[in-house]
């Protein structure tokens, strides 16, 4: 039923012809019988809205009790959450499943898991100032969440102090720190109070260049179950002391050639591990002229080099039997290798190696040195090859890696090639489809 709309006019017209002959007392209990008519009417109309309201939330609870998503398990709805957090928003991500309605929300809070992804606390920025007393708040209640699950955390600080409300949060929470990040320019200051904590769950620690704030390098000693870590050290500074006995997985950056085989001479147990030459000086002293550091389980290794003299003096430094993966990045390469001789008497001494990668760059080995280095890789099933320029990766290179008739194949037993931002005016499309159809 539909109704014409409300004529204020008309009804004025109506009103009037209707009291022509009415005293103003008339008119007012006129007045008086319609505001209560009114007041009647108002209250029926709350009444069935209220009605109304309710039949609606009738039909909405008896849809949801048959809807697909109420039937399922428990365990499922928790998976479906599960994939429906990004890593990247993972925060908004969960509050906002949490917020849809009661029944997700209890089973949210009670899969502590999905609270115990990586979570960057900023300890002091420009982006809180101001805010600080919210957002330590805000903090406490995300932490309480997983509680009392493990959990990565990165920390960020761009002022010169940490809000201590913050760190107050975080030293809470240390003893369930799985994975500890600190960003580039820590305060050695904030680094010891951490060390001081018990860090009873600590598996990764990661450090960048450190602000030494305070003349006493902090000591992270009490970590059980540290295994791996990444770490920047500049020779001119005192750096974080870590227990590099129990490490497993160790990356080291520094200028020093001396201190990363003084660190490398203390991780006997290393299974994986990443060099970084590129800060090394063009000279290398004679600290490296020692005995190759044996690494009996070593399986990958990764090395970056700044400058050829450092290959021969890095690759010699390691005696790696076990190695299995092999990582060379020759893209900070500020000159022309003289020989391949370092990497391949590396290969030898290795000769269990089934994965290589090498990103070229405008200095790496030339395609006969790779050749050469290839023939003593005879174990090699996977090669990755990347930004590579022709002297690199050419025809002479794709030939080689070809099977001919009555020629003892190069790398036989090579099933995976990957080509990553080559220079493809470098070779022949002809000599590509070559090696493809010949292996």
């Amino acid at each position: 039923m539909t109704y014409a709309p409300v004529s204020v006019r008309a009804i004025l017209v109506e009103q009037i012809e209707r009291t022509r002959q009415s005293s103003k007392t008339d008119i007012e209990r006129l007045i008086q019988a319609s505001e209560l008519k009114l007041t009647y009417l108002e209250w029926q109309t709350r009444t069935f809205v209220e009605l109304r309201d309710r039949e609606r939330a009738y039909v909405e609870s008896l849809k949801y009790i048959i809807s697909p998503i109420r039937t399922l398990p428990i365990e499922l709805l928790v998976e479906i959450f599960r994939f429906a957090i990004n890593d990247e928003t993972h925060v908004k991500d969960a509050y906002r499943i949490s917020q849809i309605c009661a029944d997700w929300r209890k089973v949210a809070h009670a899969t502590l898991r999905l609270w115990t992804r990586p979570i960057r606390v900023d300890l002091g920025s420009r982006r809180i100032h101001g805010k600080e007393q919210f957002y330590a708040y805000g903090l406490g209640a995300w932490l309480a969440r997983s509680a009392p699950l493990p959990l990565p955390v990165s920390l960020q600080l761009d002022l010169p102090t940490a809000d201590p409300r913050i760190l107050g949060q975080v030293i809470r929470i240390a003893p369930r720190i799985r994975s500890l990040n600190c960003s580039d320019y820590f305060p050695f200051s904030l680094i010891s109070r951490l060390a001081r904590c018990r860090l009873d769950c600590l598996e990764e620690l990661e450090l960048g260049l450190t602000d030494v704030d305070i003349p006493q390098p902090p000591a992270l000693t009490t970590v059980p179950r540290l295994r791996k870590s990444s770490i920047t050290i500049q020779s001119a500074e005192p750096h974080v002391l870590v227990p590099w006995a129990q490490l497993t997985d160790l990356a080291l950056d520094s200028d020093s050639p001396s201190i990363i085989l003084d660190i490398l001479s203390q991780c006997p147990t290393l299974t994986h591990a990443s060099i970084c030459t590129s800060g090394w000086p063009g000279y290398i002293a004679a600290p490296m002229k020692q005995p190759p550091l044996p690494f009996s389980h070593l399986h990958t290794l990764s090395l970056d080099f700044g400058y050829s003299e450092h290959v021969m003096p890095c690759l010699g430094s390691l005696s790696t039997p076990a190695l299995e993966a092999l990582h060379l990045n020759f893209v900070e390469m500020q000159d022309t290798m003289e020989s391949e001789e370092p990497l391949t008497r590396f290969l030898m001494r290795s000769p269990n190696i089934t994965r290589l990668e090498i990103l070229s760059g405008r200095y790496a080995p030339a395609s006969h040195e790779l050749i050469a280095v290839l023939r003593h890789a005879p174990r090699l099933t996977h090669l990755k090859l990347a930004y590579t320029y022709d002297h690199s990766l050419n025809d002479t290179l794709l030939h080689g890696l070809s099977y001919k008739d009555n020629v003892a194949p190069l790398v036989p037993d090579l099933h995976n090639l990957v080509l990553d931002s080559v220079d493809e005016d470098g070779f022949s499309t002809n000599a590509l489809e070559h090696l493809f159809v010949s292996r």
